[in-house]
């Protein structure tokens, strides 16, 4: 009889008391991929780390929860049982690379401890087995990467060199738990496609973890829809995107098809421009002697104007953090001339108090905004009072900012790490709206979001700009996400810009090489559903 390489029946997890996952029960044969998808909190990756045996000390399985792999019971709870299983008969991938790979080891070192922890004969055996995984990853010049540090590598090679790692012993099953969440458009088709190559080659099953349906849909053949630890639909991924039975499969379906049709545009109103640059260029620094300063941007001009939005899209690298910095002041170019509201910048020492209210940008990353010893409302309070803008009506003009957010005033007691990764960032754009500012710059605010949040934030703010009438530089690297809240498109690649213009034109009819790379690398489209209003997603 064969089994299925992995099952799970009535899997039950609770920390503290608290059920987090709900009588959860699947099975993946070999050589297929399982994509267990659902938002933030839906209980995800506490399903992948009862599977590796990873568990936090206070979380618990049920009586019932039965785990089985190739048939023979997994005991997640034996530690001595499960070594013998990690990193041979299954393996995990996880979302952040770079923090599961040691900075003080080169590379090739870390996948040859793999390596050895499958059992390779001796040295020989180990440097062959070493190159081949390279290969087998399609990472460029092995010998280099062998030497090379993880800093050395992009985002995308560093997600390779933990994929050699994972498949060291060709194991039964592979888990990828967000591998492809925090890399560019490009990149992220090139690891779908690689995790394909691999699974036809070596026959894994694989437990793939993501909120993007689009690449479950690309990757998967069966799906598992989880809420609140609960999965509230499964089965063949072709069918339970075609024809979603649950309300929320068909919120999280909606929610790309809603960004197809662009919302109506910014009413631009003629004057002074908010930005103008002309001729930007900017040199890091060199940390070495003799080493020569690396230009991460070259020759950039561009214009935004009062009440429009201007998305930059490009991948990681191509300069788009740089130019948002720039714009903001927080750097002074190399050279080049940039305009604020008519009052140039760009060789000023410091920039007048009343420039910085009227522009505030806002990172991609809330939690490492938000001060994590300050409750919200003092973390609101603080650019206030570095403005000299508060006052005896501080307290209901922080609340108002709040609630254009859609937060309450319940949360201004609240510290960041009791928020949600949206509601985070909800607090940052409230705190950077304070001064009221006429142009606001958002640095991919919604890269690391839930999908169904990025909507929710994306409509949060077209409805603020429509209110208030301030300007956008939109950065970010979804191309869908950039074309429909942007008027205008500028595309950057290695420091330039290559194209810009209409965003519509942009996408359906692209002049450059580059840009048509891009697009090509778009996901196909999810199927249409009956929900069309915006308003639903939230």
């Amino acid at each position: 009889m064969t089994h299925p390489v992995l099952e799970l029946h009535d899997l039950d997890i609770a920390i503290a008391g608290r059920r987090i996952v709900l009588d959860l029960s699947f099975a993946i044969d070999k050589g297929e991929t399982l994509a267990l998808i659902g938002e933030s909190g839906s209980g995800k990756s506490m399903t992948a780390l009862a599977i590796m045996g990873l568990l936090p000390p206070n979380a618990q399985l049920g009586a019932r929860s039965r785990l089985l792999l190739d048939g023979v019971p997994l005991r997640p709870d034996d530690e001595t049982a499960m070594r013998a299983l990690r990193g041979r008969r299954m393996s995990m991938v996880f979302q952040d690379p770079m923090s599961c790979l040691s900075p003080f080891m080169t590379v090739g070192g870390q996948i040859a401890e793999a390596i050895d922890r499958a059992g390779a004969a001796d040295r020989t055996s180990r440097r062959e087995r070493l190159i081949e995984l390279i290969e087998l990853v399609e990472l460029p010049d092995p010998p280099s990467i062998v030497r090379r540090f993880p800093h050395e590598l992009s985002g995308g090679q560093q997600q390779r060199a933990m994929l050699a790692m994972a498949l060291a012993a060709e194991p039964r099953l592979l888990i990828a738990d967000e591998p492809t969440s925090a890399l560019d458009a490009t990149v992220q088709a090139e690891i779908l496609a690689l995790l394909k190559r691999l699974q036809a080659r070596i026959g894994n099953a694989m437990l793939f973890i993501t909120h993007d349906l689009a690449a479950a849909a690309d990757l998967a053949q069966q799906l598992v829809v989880m809420r609140a630890g609960e999965a509230v639909e499964q089965g063949a991924a072709g069918a339970v995107l075609a024809h979603p039975k649950h309300d929320y499969t068909r919120r999280l379906v909606s929610t790309r098809s809603i960004l197809r049709a662009a919302p109506a545009p910014a009413a631009v109103t003629r004057g002074q421009p908010a930005v103008e640059v002309s001729q930007l260029a900017y040199d890091y620094p060199v940390r070495r002697l003799f080493a020569r300063p690396w230009r991460a941007l070259d020759g950039v001009s561009l214009r935004i104007g009062a009440g429009e939005t201007l998305g930059i899209l490009g991948e990681s690298g191509s300069g788009k953090s740089t130019l948002a910095k720039l714009v903001s002041g927080l750097l002074r170019p190399t050279s080049g001339e940039i305009s604020l509201f008519g009052a140039p910048i760009a060789h000023a020492r410091t920039i007048d108090r009343d420039l910085r209210r009227r522009c505030q940008i806002i990172f991609q990353n809330p939690y490492g905004a938000l001060n994590p010893r300050l409750t919200i409302e003092s973390a609101m309070r603080e650019p206030l009072e570095l403005l000299r803008l508060s006052g005896s009506g501080s307290a209901e003009k922080i609340e108002r900012a709040l609630a254009d957010v859609n937060l309450g005033p319940e949360y201004l007691h609240r510290y960041p790490h009791q928020l949600s990764g949206g509601q985070r960032q909800r607090v940052c754009i409230a705190r950077a709206l304070l001064s009221e500012p006429e142009l606001l710059i958002c640095d991919e605010i919604v890269s690391a979001l839930d999908a169904t949040v990025q909507m929710q934030v994306l409509l949060m703010l077209k409805e603020l700009q429509a209110t208030r009438g301030f300007a956008m530089m939109f950065v970010g690297h979804d191309i869908e996400i950039v074309r429909w809240i942007s008027d205008r498109i500028a595309v950057m690649h290695r420091g330039r810009i290559v194209e810009q213009g209409d965003a519509a034109a942009i996408l359906t009819a692209p002049r450059e090489p580059y840009t048509r790379k891009l697009i090509a690398a778009m996901l196909p489209p999810l199927p249409d559903v009956t929900i069309t209003d915006a308003t639903q997603v939230a």
